[in-house]
């Protein structure tokens, strides 16, 4: 009943396939002549109408990046700011001379930056030092052995347009003439992509003809007929074509191409074309071999192995497919590409391979019956005879190789990618040799403010943040607004101002201590003013006596000459003296006013100085004795100076006088005749007299108590400026402790007036660092390691989180902070591959279960045929760490783990399909003698393909190119791993330890209506 059962099953699953395959293969077997012809002409048409692969994907291929990355974004910003609004890249060109540039490199120079500046459409902007000493000390290498400018392409990195761009600057370059020795270079990253395009181009021919190679010699000593190679030749050869001329068709239409889509394309239609051979012929021989009628061995060849080879091609078309869907050009252009180049070549292999068959199939000879003794007879004995032990060991030896896939370094670095020699790379060792490290490579962080930041505070938070991006571990150099020469600028430094304060307290001081001799020296005057004002005060009381006497004795003239004789020489000896205390008098008074004069501008000037300085407002001792010194300057102007000059006026026409009244006195002596007939005269002079030295005694006696009153103020001006002195010697210590303070790298003291950016010399920098709004400001950053590594990447992550928070809780704190360059680039790219590789990872590993399951019709083998395929490509990624990582020094480029992971998930499915197909073919009764069967059966013929396949991969080892040779090794060890590991060992480990549960739940439907034995391998 179960043996009816099972031979049911066979035929359902043996007579379902060709009903699907009929009208697919039939063609190819009833009609070979026309479907080979057709085939032909196809691609001979292809090749001849449609352009080459290399061309179209010269003007298809997607930029490097997608159009809304934030890089890009934040590039695009920067430039309206700061450029011209048109920049998409940036390239360099240098120039360099061992003996020095000279006066023709520099016209040279400035002839390539006319040049450059009136292509408008091909350039965006030209940075160069011409005309601009700030932009020369930054361009030109201090050694003056390298120059080099800044040229902003319109064009995309990694675009069509770039590379025609990149390719035009170059030309540009080489027919500026230049002097002998002297070198120039185009370099940047739009020059790297360039060049790797290059190589990439120039590898793709030399990667065709080694696969071709191996091919012909691996199926020679397979198969050893001359009739297999040529089939198969000849089948690869038609799918190659048709294939590249329908991906040309395709790119002309608008399907996206990269640099990489010829290379890959190529490896693919070799391998897989070469496998469908190989599965189809092995078949056809082994039918062959039974039967000796060549149409029924085709027909039971296309019909047998054809529904795993849809299958197989199956997972590669649709997983490459689901690489459409990612965000990173280098896989959205190479996966669409190899889905439809998979299915074009499993369209040529199940029919035009069929109908070479049919001709030739006498000629490729049936297949020997494999020996019992045969070394896959022996692996399948082993794995059925210890399944256990040969999964374990299988497994260990691929998680003792997937061990090493945790110290993987992902590298984003273009320049390391490619080889040592190209244009691009001579141009960076040129910058490297004559600049600091990553000078031409920085990163830039876009301040963008709602508001004008021209003003002392928010320059003073600018500052604050290059001050906290510059304390970041790895960073070399900033330069900003506040710092475009990578320092600080020392003449906004508060502790520089503060300095200068100090000096000006110390020289007040300094000032006040020399003026301290002469406030003495008048404390002692204004003593001495004082003895000789009594003194005077005490001769004109004594004057004014003698004058009454005189009126007196003049009245009484009549009453006797003798006695105004006597009081006339009497007077005149008191108005001598009267006339030498009146001059001396004079004389001590200027020299008072002078004196007082001279202390009056010093104070006058230190006042002057202390209402200048805004701290000494703010210190409330500074600002108390200024206000004291304020007071004193103002009575000493306006009282005691006015005061004493009229002193000396006074005292000066008193002496005047008194030297006439003397000399009229004498003459009364003379002649006693004259006196008698002026009597009257003189009695009304001397009243006259008398009233005028009244005044003087009340004036004299007024002006003495005042020098009185002078004296203790001078003390107490002494006092003051002793104290004040003190106070300023006080306050210079003070802010020369702030000063030392402030003066330090945890300090942020930094004051710049919005007046300073409208200096000429402040040109260079407000035009590279803040925009012309004031709104945007911009800071390049520059590190000590290259900035696509992990450190840099690291870095520029950190840099921006500094600058954020660095905004916070300041006037700032609405501004937003974005970062660009080259470190910017590989965070985009890390960012990208990440989510691809998630949205890779999880898509193929679904679509792959899904083809398995719809393939195989069971849950349960699907499952640990996926899990063995994930644990072969994780293996094959650790031995590619160790052996470019660790033993080569070659950090992993980012796109392979993507691209190994999907070809190795994909291809290694397809060889599983192939192996469990066979153990299907007796339905849901499955032993471990029919996995022993099967191996033996399929030994030969998949490890043949894996061999073929992988050799393809091998070829694209050759590629100068580091990522195709770091692709092709890991694709390569992934397949001779899947083929001698898991497909040899692994899955039929798995399949021999589950039985009829591979097919579950089917088998357990099964199992419920049957309980006889399964039937014997003759059966199928």
């Amino acid at each position: 009943m179960r043996s009816q059962r099972g031979s049911s099953q066979r035929k359902t699953w043996t007579a379902a396939a060709p009903g699907r395959l009929a009208r697919l293969c039939s063609a190819g077997i009833r009609f070979p002549r026309l479907v080979v012809l057709g085939w032909l002409i196809a691609a001979v048409a292809v090749t001849v109408a449609v352009p080459s692969l290399p061309s179209v994907v010269e003007r298809s291929s997607s930029a490097f990046l997608p159009e809304d990355a934030p890089t890009l974004n934040t590039l695009h910003r920067m430039d309206e700011a700061f450029g011209s609004g048109r920049t998409e890249s940036f390239v360099y060109v240098v120039f360099s001379n061992s003996d020095g540039l000279r006066a023709a490199d520099v016209r040279a120079y400035r002839k390539l930056v006319r040049a450059l500046q009136a292509d408008e459409v091909r350039v965006s902007d030209v940075q160069h030092f011409v005309g601009n000493k700030d932009a020369r000390r930054q361009l030109v290498s201090d050694d003056g052995e390298a120059a080099y400018m800044v040229v902003g392409l319109t064009s995309g990195v990694g675009s069509p347009g770039s590379e025609r761009d990149v390719h035009w600057l170059r030309d540009e370059v080489a027919q500026v003439p230049v002097p002998p020795g002297t070198t120039t270079h185009v370099t940047g990253d739009a020059a790297m992509i360039t060049d790797l395009t290059t190589e990439v181009n120039a590898a793709s021919v030399r990667i065709t003809v080694i696969s071709a190679l191996l091919l012909i010699m691996i199926l020679l000593i397979i198969y050893r007929r001359l009739t297999t190679v040529v089939i198969t030749v000849v089948t690869i050869g038609v799918a190659l074509a048709c294939a590249r001329g329908v991906l040309a068709w395709a790119g002309e239409q608008g399907l996206a191409l990269s640099t990489y889509t010829d290379a890959f394309v190529t490896a693919i239609v070799l391998g897989a074309g070469t496998d469908y051979c190989v599965f189809l012929i092995s078949r056809f021989r082994e039918a062959y071999g039974r039967s000796d009628d060549p149409m029924a061995a085709v027909r039971e060849s296309a019909t047998r192995v054809g529904p795993a080879l849809l299958a197989s091609a199956g997972t590669v078309i649709v997983a490459a497919s689901c690489l459409g869907f990612t965000k990173l050009a280098i896989f959205s252009t190479t996966g669409p590409p190899m889905a439809i180049c998979v299915a074009v070549t499993v369209a040529v292999s199940l029919t035009f391979t069929p109908a070479l068959m049919v001709w030739f199939g006498p000629r490729i000879g049936p297949a020997r019956a494999p020996a019992p003794t045969s070394a896959w007879s022996r692996v399948g004995q082993l794995v059925a005879r210890r399944p256990a032990r040969v999964l374990l060991v299988g497994a260990a030896v691929l998680v003792a190789l997937a061990a090493f896939l945790p110290t993987m370094v992902i590298s984003y670095d273009q320049r390391n990618s490619q080889p040592e020699g190209t244009p691009s790379n001579q141009g960076l060792e040129v910058l490297e040799e004559h600049y600091p490290r990553n000078e031409t490579l920085p990163d830039y962080l876009l301040v963008e403010s709602p508001r004008d930041m021209r003003n002392p505070k928010d320059l003073a938070v600018l500052n604050e943040l290059s001050r906290e991006v510059a304390k970041v571990d790895g960073v070399t150099g900033v330069r900003s607004i506040t710092q475009p020469a990578g320092k600080p600028l020392k003449p906004a430094s508060i502790a520089r101002q503060l300095k200068r304060l100090a000096e000006g307290f110390g020289r007040a001081s300094d000032g006040l201590e020399e003026g301290q001799p002469g406030l003495e020296r008048l404390s002692s005057g204004s003593t001495q003013l004082a003895d000789a004002i009594d003194q005077v005060a005490g001769g004109a009381d004594r004057a004014r006596d003698g004058v009454n006497r005189l009126v007196d004795g003049t009245t009484d003239l009549a009453g006797g000459l003798g006695r105004a004789a006597e009081n006339t020489e009497s007077a005149a000896q008191g108005a001598r003296r009267l006339q030498r205390g009146a001059a001396t008098l004079a004389t001590g008074l200027q020299t008072a006013h002078d004196q007082v004069s001279v202390a009056v501008d010093g104070i006058g000037m230190i006042v002057q100085a202390l209402n200048r300085d805004l701290l000494c407002t703010a210190d409330p001792v500074c600002h108390r004795a200024r206000e004291g010194l304020t007071e004193i300057h103002r009575g000493l102007k306006n009282e005691l100076l006015p005061g004493l000059q009229k002193a000396a006026d006074g005292a000066a026409r008193i002496a005047s006088g008194q030297g006439r009244l003397a000399e009229g006195l004498d003459r009364l002596a003379a002649g006693l005749d004259q006196a008698q007939r002026g009597a009257d005269r003189i009695a009304g002079g001397q009243r006259l007299l008398r009233t005028r030295l009244g005044q003087m005694a009340d004036g004299t006696s007024q002006i003495a108590d005042n020098a009185d009153a002078f004296a203790p103020g001078i003390e107490e001006l002494i006092d003051q400026t002793s104290r004040l002195t003190e106070n300023l010697r006080r306050s210079e210590s003070y802010l020369n402790r702030v000063n030392r303070q402030a003066d330090s790298p945890e300090a942020g003291g930094f004051y710049l007036p919005a007046s300073a950016l409208r200096d000429e010399r402040f040109a260079y920098a407000r035009e590279v660092f803040l925009s012309p709004d004031g709104r945007v400001a911009r800071i390049q950053v520059t590190g000590d390691t290259d900035p696509l590594s992990p450190d840099g990447l690291r870095r520029f992550e950190e840099v921006q989180e500094t600058a954020e928070t660095a905004l916070d809780q300041t006037r700032l704190a609405d501004a937003t902070v974005s970062g660009t360059g080259a470190a910017g680039l590989g965070a985009d790219l890390n960012r990208y591959l990440l989510d691809d590789a998630k949205l890779v990872l999880m898509a193929v590993l679904l679509v792959v279960l899904l083809v398995l399951i719809i393939t195989l019709r069971s849950l349960a083998a699907p499952l640990y045929l996926l899990v063995s395929v994930a644990l072969s490509c994780a293996a094959a990624l650790g031995l590619t760490t160790l052996v470019f990582q660790s033993l080569l020094g070659h950090d992993i480029q980012f796109a392979v783990p993507v691209i190994t992971f999907v070809l190795l998930v994909a291809v290694g499915a397809d060889y599983n399909i192939l192996l469990m197909s066979r153990m299907r073919e007796n339905g849901t009764t499955l032993t471990r003698a029919k996995v022993a069967e099967a191996v033996t059966l399929t030994g030969p013929v998949i490890t043949s393909a894996g061999i073929i396949f992988a050799s393809t991969f091998i070829a694209i080892l050759t590629s100068p190119v580091i990522t195709l040779a770091q692709t092709g090794f890991a694709v390569a060890t992934g397949l001779l791993l899947d083929t001698f590991v898991v497909r040899s060992l692994i899955v039929p480990a798995c399949a021999a330890l589950l039985e009829n549960h591979n097919w579950w739940p089917a088998s357990a439907t099964r199992r419920r209506g049957s309980t006889t034995t399964a039937p014997s391998p003759a059966a199928s």
